[in-house]
C-alpha cells in the first residue's frame, strides 16, 4: 500500500501534525522527507508531530529518513516527534533504539 499524508492545521503551541498511512518502505522514503521538511521550515512552526497510527510497515530506509528529519529539526531549533506507532512499526522502533530519539513509538 502506498503511503499517504495529511497535514493538520497549525496548533496554538506552534506544532503541526502530519498523519501518515500505509507502508513506509524505500518507495515512500522521498515522499516522506518531502512532506516533513517543508513543515519544519514554516515560519510559525515550532515542531512537527508525525502520527504513525495508520502505518503497518516501516523499513530501514524510512527509519533513516525520520532520523534525518529529526536532525534537520534540531538544526533549525524545532522539535520533531513520532507518535502512535504500533505492531511491526513499534517493534522496529524499540529494536533499533530510535524510539528514544523520535519520542517513543506508542501514543
Amino acid at each position: 500500500m502506498t503511503a499517504s499524508y495529511t497535514t493538520g492545521d497549525l496548533r496554538p503551541d506552534g506544532s503541526v501534525r502530519l498523519d501518515v498511512a500505509g507502508d513506509l518502505d524505500l518507495s515512500a522514503r522521498s515522499s516522506l522527507v518531502e512532506h516533513v521538511e517543508p513543515l519544519l521550515d514554516g515560519p510559525a512552526v515550532t515542531g512537527v508531530v508525525i502520527d504513525l497510527s495508520a502505518v503497518d510497515f516501516i523499513d530501514s530506509s524510512c527509519i533513516g529518513a525520520l532520523v534525518g528529519c529529526k536532525h534537520t529539526a534540531d538544526r533549525l531549533g524545532r522539535t520533531l516527534r513520532v507518535q502512535g506507532a504500533r505492531g511491526q512499526v513499534a517493534e522496529v522502533f524499540e529494536m533499533t533504539g530510535v524510539a528514544a530519539v523520535l519520542g517513543g513509538p506508542r501514543p
